[in-house]
């Protein structure tokens, strides 16, 4: 039986380092994040002979893509292969004694239009995707819009980052934003948690290094409801939306917020309530390192004890390789008709 390995390869400006990064990687890390956060890859290299430190050191802002490739790992003679995207470098740590270098990067760059450069303007009759088109043209990003869209009368950015008021806009439509691999990307996580199931992580599982949940009903609401008063249309907007196995607490959430519809009303109180209520039950798995598992993906938990079986989303997976290939997994469960 052949052994099993696992190695990153890196690509610097299109060029491939990965034989020159080899004999000094101490480690690495990436982090996927579903929403609201940008990914980032970090490499940690020995330095005494301080040839990073020196004339190897890596460009702020420049090109990194990375693969993870593992051999060997489900049978002999299989390998495969995941590709974490394109970051731009945006850190470099140098630290002693032991002469250490870490280079960080980020999948939002640093150099472009979202970030760092606050912007006025102001749209009138427009929708989300829209305004999220014309950012994403602006960054050189593709744009994937995978929601119900939202319109507006008028909206206006003010003293605000395109990130910044790309995230206040999804936040109020309790829609998900996420930039990765030269793509800013709007979707509903609620269609992601429809989704089936990739796989099923038991109890037993050997790979399995940790394991913790926990259960909570602080800030949790039974109810939300959605008030708006049209000073146009000189009338009152009113729903109110409780869930199927609503939490036992008698809190009700009340947003008052631009509707122009009972139907508007409806589809906001669900996503306000979603966002309220969606941390109720989390999990915290570290395993030992699959290419499968990416965020957005669902798993089923099984054997967990009853209230923590179900299906889960995982909002944030973080692959580590020091002295093994190792994923660390943040998970929520899924809500029902919400």
């Amino acid at each position: 039986m052949k052994a099993r390995r696992s190695s990153l390869q890196v690509l610097y400006e299109n060029h491939d380092i990965t034989a020159d990064l080899k004999p000094h990687l101490i480690g690495w890390t990436h982090t996927d994040n579903l929403s609201g956060q940008a990914d980032d890859l970090q490499l940690v290299l020995e330095d005494k002979e301080h040839k990073w430190s020196g004339p190897w050191m890596p460009d702020e802002g420049a090109v990194l893509k990375a693969n993870v490739i593992r051999e060997n790992w489900e049978q002999d003679g299989k390998d495969d292969s995941l590709p974490l995207g394109q970051f731009e470098i945006d850190e470099i740590e140098i630290s002693y004694p032991p002469s250490t270098v870490a280079i960080k990067s980020i999948s939002v760059p640093e150099t472009s239009s979202l970030r760092g450069e606050p912007k006025n303007r102001a749209w009138e009759k427009t929708r989300l995707s829209v305004i999220a088109g014309d950012k994403a043209g602006k960054a050189k990003l593709k744009l994937f819009f995978d929601a119900e869209d939202v319109s507006y009368d008028r909206i206006e950015q003010t003293e605000e980052t395109d990130l910044v008021f790309l995230m206040r806009l999804c936040n109020d439509a309790g829609l998900c934003l996420k930039v990765t691999d030269k793509q800013l990307a709007i979707f509903d996580e609620q269609k992601y948690e429809d989704r089936p199931a990739i796989d099923t992580i038991k109890r037993n599982d050997p790979s399995i290094k940790n394991f913790r949940t926990r259960t909570t009903t602080q800030g949790l609401y039974r109810a939300c409801r959605v008030e708006y008063h049209s000073p146009k249309r000189k009338k009152n907007i009113a729903y109110t939306f409780t869930p199927r196995n609503a939490p036992k607490t008698g809190r009700t959430l009340y947003i008052n917020q631009r509707v122009s519809s009972i139907g508007e009303a409806q589809r906001l109180a669900k996503k306000k309530l979603r966002e309220a209520n969606k941390n109720a039950v989390v999990a915290s798995i570290t395993m030992i390192g699959n290419n499968v598992y990416l965020a957005g993906h669902t798993l089923n938990l099984q054997g967990f004890g009853t209230r923590f079986d179900g299906k889960y989303i995982i909002s944030q997976i973080t692959r580590t390789q020091q002295n093994g290939y190792e994923m660390a997994m943040e998970l929520r469960k899924c809500l029902e008709g919400y």
